[in-house]
Order: C-alpha cells, then sequence, then structure tokens
C-alpha cells in the first residue's frame, strides 16, 4: 500500500470569480496514486479523498446535487454546515 505524509501534498488554491466562493485543498487520491485524468477504476481508487480547507467567509460551492455520486464532509476544526434541501 502506498502511503503519503499530508505535510508533503502540495496545496491546489481555488476561487470563483466572484470571490463567493473558494477552497484550498490537498489532493491525497493523487498522492497515493491515483491517475488524475483516468475514469478507468482499474487505475483509481472507488472514491476520491481530499483535504479541504475553506477560508473564514466563503462557501465550499454552490448548492448541487450529484445523481450517482455521495460526498462526505468532517469538519476537522472550526464550525461548518451542510445545505441538503
Amino acid at each position: 500500500m502506498r502511503k503519503a505524509n499530508l505535510k508533503d501534498i502540495p496545496e491546489q488554491e481555488r476561487k470563483s470569480p466572484k470571490g463567493k466562493f473558494g477552497r484550498v485543498s490537498k489532493n491525497i487520491s493523487i498522492a497515493l496514486g491515483r491517475e488524475p485524468e483516468s475514469l478507468d477504476l482499474s487505475k483509481r481508487h472507488p472514491f476520491d479523498l481530499a483535504l479541504v480547507r475553506i477560508p473564514k467567509g466563503k462557501s465550499l460551492c454552490p448548492y448541487h446535487a450529484h445523481a450517482a455520486e455521495s460526498e462526505l464532509y468532517l469538519v476537522v476544526s472550526g464550525r461548518g454546515s451542510v445545505r441538503d434541501k
């Protein structure tokens, strides 16, 4: 099994054009060997895992839904809320 240390995974920052949404993330799945562009499940994990930091005053993304995808959020520090309707 491949191992990755969070301190060694580079951060990627993303912001929406108007600045309402934003995040700084570390793509753990890629650090563990996922081929970034592959849709072949034999070449990637059955799920993606990322450590995401949401700057104060920002939202991660607009309200949305997926037909065949689940998302898991675990708040490590601070407070978080999830809108589900």
